[in-house]
């Protein structure tokens, strides 16, 4: 392009500009994936913006100390920027990665992670360590939750992911994200039961897709352990980086050397199985009455004996459970919903004599730091380390595990 037409399209750009509309430049990412400037003291969060680049944007929603703001061009490109691969991107609500380089949204995320921790936890933030990840940044999903494109019943319809707007469906033909045996659920049609707005479909070891919309019973392969799932309970799905998570997790179980390990929100057992095989005493509490049976015949299949095998929710059960335990030695790991743990169960744990160590597994970094506060504000834990994990590759999550240890028996 010469000058002149440089200067015939930077007149262009002012001509159309409004009284709201500001030129900033990009300074970092924040956790969720917009990018933040800041002008005249204030701060603006711009969607789809990379450090470094120079933007003009619309302010949308302006308020008294930040502006939400949509991107109208890009006047600097960041050398981080791709061109995004999937052609739903934009649209689709699910990704907000894929317009930077592999590295650059990996080392983000593990600065996100290091700030929270800074910001919450200040003389803790160097115990974060270098975030994992797995083999690949696209085809890792082992399952998808699909969501009505249509409210009508008694006919077939398609499926889809809900839109950047978090309100509307969109259909698409594939996702990049999925692995690729899931491929053929997109292009389906379904018929939807009353009542039923989503549907979860997963991938078998052998190769069968199973649905949420039976409970049907299959097998999932996370490293060396074939282990049961269902259709209708919780399994991540990463199988690479939950070995990861798994392998680090026995680490801390092997330091420690427990006499009994407790997996809260056990689904499977999954790291029960990985992380705590050599622990003498192993006990779960799991509420989905599906994921319960799963754990039991994993654990039957391996010769595991329960000290304790809990159905219920962690809140309700766990208080009263964790009399019968030993009185010290106790190394508990909780894998909690995106929503993380009620109050009630965050004091309990605060108040806690007899747990030496405990482990809390997250894929929501603001829940994580939210209970960690009220875990911590009796002063009877410590934080040793926390471990970024990137599960969700792509996309604004983060997993985080973080240890805590008592300081009296820990």
């Amino acid at each position: 392009m010469n000058a002149a037409a440089r200067v015939i399209r930077s007149h262009d750009i002012i001509r159309s500009m409004k009284s709201d509309d500001l030129d900033l430049t990009i300074e970092k990412l924040v956790f969720g994936g917009d990018g933040l400037a800041h002008h005249e003291g204030k701060v603006y969060f711009v969607p789809g913006a990379l450090p470094g680049e120079k933007v003009l944007v619309r302010v949308m929603n302006d308020k008294k100390n930040y502006g939400k703001t949509k991107r109208l061009k890009i006047l600097a490109n960041s050398p981080a920027r791709v061109d995004p691969p999937c052609p739903y991107y934009g649209q689709c609500g699910g990704c907000q990665y894929q317009h930077i380089r592999y590295p650059e949204e990996l080392r983000w995320k593990e600065y996100q992670v290091r700030e929270g921790f800074e910001r919450h936890f200040r003389p803790d933030a160097k115990r974060v360590e270098p975030i994992r990840f797995g083999p690949g940044d696209y085809h890792y999903r082992n399952s998808v939750t699909l969501h009505r494109t249509s409210g009508q019943t008694g006919t077939a319809q398609r499926l889809g992911f809900f839109g950047v707007d978090n309100t509307s469906v969109l259909g698409v033909e594939n996702c990049l994200l999925a692995n690729q045996r899931l491929e053929a659920v997109f292009k389906s049609r379904y018929l939807m039961k009353k009542g039923e707005d989503d549907r979860t479909f997963k991938c078998a070891e052998d190769g069968e897709i199973v649905s949420s919309q039976e409970a049907k019973l299959y097998r999932t392969r996370v490293g060396k352990e074939s282990l049961w799932a269902s259709s209708a309970g919780f399994f991540q799905n990463h199988a690479a980086v939950t070995e990861l998570v798994a392998d680090r997790l026995l680490d801390w179980v092997v330091e420690a050397r427990p006499k009994c390990f407790v997996d809260l929100y056990a689904g499977v057992g999954t790291f029960s199985i990985l992380s705590a095989w050599d622990v003498p005493d192993v006990c779960g509490v799991e509420e989905n009455p599906n994921s319960m049976e799963c754990l039991r015949k994993n654990f039957l299949e391996r010769n595991i004996k329960p000290a304790g095998m809990i159905e219920g929710r962690v809140e309700n059960v766990f208080p009263a459970f964790s009399k019968t335990l030993p009185s010290e030695g106790i190394f508990v790991f909780m894998d909690p919903p995106r929503s993380g743990i009620d109050r009630s169960l965050s004091l309990f744990l605060a108040e806690s004599d007899g747990i030496g160590h405990l482990a809390y597994l997250s894929c929501d970094l603001a829940i994580l730091l939210r209970d960690l506060k009220l875990i911590l504000s009796k002063g009877k834990y410590v934080i040793r380390q926390v471990v970024p994990f990137d599960m969700f590759p792509r996309t604004k999550h983060i997993e985080v595990m973080v240890l805590l240890v008592n300081l009296k028996n820990g």
